[in-house]
């Protein structure tokens, strides 16, 4: 439990292997707050789909599906503006957090109003319907959640929000097993993730200072204040969320079934790609919004160094995909999904320009900068959209991904030259250069089929750390930071 309500001096003081030590243990909790709900409440997902048979499973599957889409309404994509603001300033911390808990208010009432006046519209089964609304009611809970969540990531103790996402998996998954093998019943089984959200809730409540549970008093001013900073960061979540599910319900409504499994399929790579981007970029966001409001502008900082290292770990990453693709799919799927195999060239060819994309995002919001974000993206969505429209009916899931890689790419080229123009974040040529290098490697191994998948990987990754040596683009510095970082026993980061 952190103590007082004073918050930790030691995260501005850190720096040299400390501050890399600090932002890879960021990085190791954010993913845990990431993976640990997931394996918790999958059993209790099986469990449910063997208890409750398709057609009652599919009744979940649909009142989930609702209940995130209009999730958006409650939490607004506001958790990087609050993680910004905290960072920047500690001692606003507890009004914003006052006005936060009220913004949420209104929008979670919002959102539980439209969920069950649009779901009696829609949905005749009035299990689906009670099932949305439960589901809606955790989401209004998370809501308030994620604003204790970004205090905690503000002070870069991330520690606090993988034991409250642990807590809420643990509870979802054991109680909803139980409920569901006990009743039978979808709507009993959504009581579980209420039950997890309210865990979720009482261990943060438990671990953060008296003033920031609750916050104190704010004024009109406050909330209106926020409301404002808050339009341009709601506008590029939805927009981010309409430009990665969007194609996924254009393609089902344009192609059978058969190649929306295909697709989805292929896209589970990019799921996996955008969580570690998003996972990296966060744990070093906190840094970013405090260096950001006095960087000199003309002058390298943060962010610049931040796009080059996702870049130079991204190409090769996706070029692995790429050259090994032809054994990852079947090995993972099985051989009924062979037709997804260039479905995954094109999606693993778009990592690089995805990654650079939700990179690029994070930093133009600790630039203040996420207005332009949200114009990229208002611009994206409906390129994305007829793309998919011109490309799907003739090369069903394919034809998808092929809108995919074409959009990530031009946005990927509209982000940086907004980095450039308006954060100076912009990756140097000699990163383009060894970039673009390793690209033409992994495009010359794969025409060598008769080496193998195997070897061909092989000789990829042999060859790009020999270029990646050559160019310097991680100089020794860095990699002398990295390893004093790793060193067990030296230095450790203090958790409280």
């Amino acid at each position: 439990m952190i103590q007082g309500d004073t918050l930790p001096a030691d995260v501005d003081r850190a720096g040299g292997a400390e501050g890399v030590r600090r932002l890879l243990a960021n990085a190791l909790a954010l993913l845990l707050a990431y993976v640990l709900p997931r394996l918790f409440t999958v059993g209790a997902v099986v469990v449910a789909a063997r208890v409750l048979g398709t057609s009652a499973f599919g009744a979940y599957g649909t009142a989930a599906a609702f209940a995130v889409v209009l999730s958006i309404i409650a939490t607004l994509g506001m958790t990087p503006l609050l993680v910004r603001e905290m960072a920047q300033s500690r001692t606003r911390a507890p009004a914003l957090i006052r006005a936060a808990h009220i913004t949420k208010t209104v929008s979670n009432l919002l959102m539980l109003a439209t969920l069950f006046v649009v779901g009696r519209a829609f949905f005749a089964d009035p299990a689906v319907l009670g099932a949305a609304l439960l589901l809606g009611i955790a989401y209004a809970i998370g809501a308030y959640v994620e604003n204790l969540a970004a205090w905690v990531q503000s002070i870069e103790r991330m520690h606090l929000w993988t034991q409250a996402s642990a807590a809420y998996g643990l509870v979802t998954g054991v109680v909803g097993a139980l409920l569901v093998i006990g009743t039978r019943s979808v709507v009993w089984f959504c009581v579980a993730p209420v039950l997890g959200q309210l865990a979720a809730l009482a261990w943060l409540m438990k671990c953060v200072p008296a003033p920031i549970r609750l916050g104190t008093p704010a004024a009109p001013g406050d909330v209106r204040r926020l409301l404002l900073a808050l339009a341009p960061f709601a506008a590029a979540f939805v927009g981010l969320t309409l430009h990665s599910k969007a194609d996924v319900l254009l393609l089902s409504r344009l192609r059978p079934a058969a190649d929306v499994g295909l697709y989805t399929a292929g896209y589970k790579f990019i799921d996996v790609t955008q969580a570690l981007a998003v996972i990296t970029a966060a744990a070093v966001f906190p840094r970013l919004s405090r260096h950001a409001p006095v960087r000199t502008e003309a002058a390298r900082w943060a962010g610049t160094r931040l796009v080059e290292l996702a870049l130079l770990a991204a190409v090769p990453a996706a070029a692995t995909l790429v050259l090994g693709r032809a054994v990852a799919v079947p090995g993972l799927y099985g051989e009924a999904y062979a037709a997804s195999i260039p479905v995954v060239l094109f999606l693993g060819t778009a990592i690089p320009f995805l990654v650079v994309n939700i990179v690029g995002g994070y930093i133009l919001g600790a630039a203040g900068e996420m207005h332009r974000v949200a114009v990229l993206y208002a611009l994206a969505v409906p390129a994305k959209l007829g793309l998919n429209a011109w490309l799907v009916p003739v090369h069903g899931a394919t034809g998808a991904a092929m809108a995919m890689l074409a959009t990530e790419t031009a946005l990927c080229a509209a982000m940086l030259y907004v980095l450039h123009r308006h954060a100076h974040a912009a990756p140097v040529p000699r990163v383009w250069l060894t970039a673009a290098l390793t690209a033409v490697l992994a495009a010359v191994l794969a025409q060598i089929p008769a080496a193998g998948a195997g070897l061909s990987i092989a000789a990829f990754l042999v060859l790009v750390a020999a270029l990646y040596a050559a160019a310097n683009v991680v100089p020794s510095r860095e990699r002398a930071l990295l390893r004093d970082a790793l060193r067990v026993g030296r230095g450790a980061v203090p958790s409280t």
